[in-house]
């Protein structure tokens, strides 16, 4: 049982720290490569959590040839950025511009990237320790 909590929980510890380190990689290509884009905040999806509430904003921007574009980043933040129109910086993918980076004005979004990194970083690799612990405890 114990070599199943070990399997278990280390498993997961490590694919958190996959994911954070691909997502950190991923997104700071983004940072680095992509277009910016003067955009506004039209909307505000808030969800509650037993924390408290988590916002995801959504933004209206233009790309560099003209396109309309309206996007959520599908990141969740813990102060909100109001939705009437606030301007933003919002980095994009030429490629794929509804993949989005948002960029709160006089920051540099490097935030946006490194925060939920060590959030997935930390997460993983208590689990792979607890897994660790489980195993040599029980």
């Amino acid at each position: 049982m114990s070599l199943l909590m070990l399997l278990i929980m280390s498993g997961l510890g490590l694919t958190g720290i996959g994911y954070a380190t691909v997502r950190f990689w991923r997104d700071r290509r983004l940072l680095r490569e992509g277009h910016r884009a003067p955009g506004e905040v039209v909307d505000l999806l808030v969800n509650k959590v037993k924390s408290g509430e988590i916002y995801t904003p959504v933004v209206r921007f233009h790309t560099a040839d003209g396109v309309p574009v309206t996007s959520s980043p599908g990141r969740w933040r813990q102060a909100p950025f109001t939705p009437d129109g606030q301007p933003v910086t919002v980095v994009y993918d030429p490629s794929r511009p509804s993949r989005v980076l948002v960029v709160a004005s006089g920051r540099t979004g490097t935030e946006s990237v490194v925060v939920p990194f060590v959030a997935l970083l930390v997460i993983g690799v208590a689990l792979a320790i607890a897994g660790v612990y489980v195993f040599y405890t029980f």
